[in-house]
């Protein structure tokens, strides 16, 4: 998935890359944490992170809260909750949005903090602003979904 700001440098392309335990016997285990990876950019530099960042019933809620964020923009929808997770890498907030643009902050902390900003407790994330439009958020949500495709929440039945 890739967000970008329109109005400056900040990018980020983040995307679930396997399971925590791949192999893992038992189906509760194997289907517990999906890894997620990927590249971010701002003003300051660009990193990588890697790390068992969501749940594997926590990931399809993204492309969820995007798909909500890009209703705001046009339909007035009600701008979504913050998405937050169990782990606490990366979080989501929407902002009132603007003439035809959505505002989103994506913090990003612990492991995915950037190399001169590491913290060694949660709570003081680096962030980053985007101001993007509705198609690309719905953009956004499709590859999420496509990217995590391969690794489903749970077995196939």
């Amino acid at each position: 998935m890739l967000l970008k700001d329109a109005d400056g440098p900040n990018r980020l392309t983040i995307q679930v890359t396997g399971y925590q335990f791949p192999d893992a016997p038992d189906p509760a285990r194997r289907f517990s944490w999906h890894m997620v990876g990927g590249e971010a950019r701002c003003q300051h530099g660009s990193w990588r992170f890697h790390w068992q960042a969501l749940t594997c019933d926590e990931s399809p809620r993204v492309s969820a809260w995007l798909r909500q964020v890009a209703g705001s923009v046009t339909q007035r929808r009600e701008l979504p909750a913050p998405l937050q997770f169990l782990e606490p890498n990366l979080m989501f907030r929407a902002l009132p949005p603007g003439k035809g643009t959505a505002h989103i902050q994506v913090s990003l902390d612990l492991e995915f903090q950037p190399p001169w900003h590491q913290r060694q407790h949660a709570g003081d994330p680096f962030t980053l602003s985007f101001a993007t439009g509705e198609e690309q958020l719905r953009q956004a949500a499709e590859q999420w979904d496509a990217e995590r495709s391969p690794f489903p929440d749970r077995p196939h039945q």
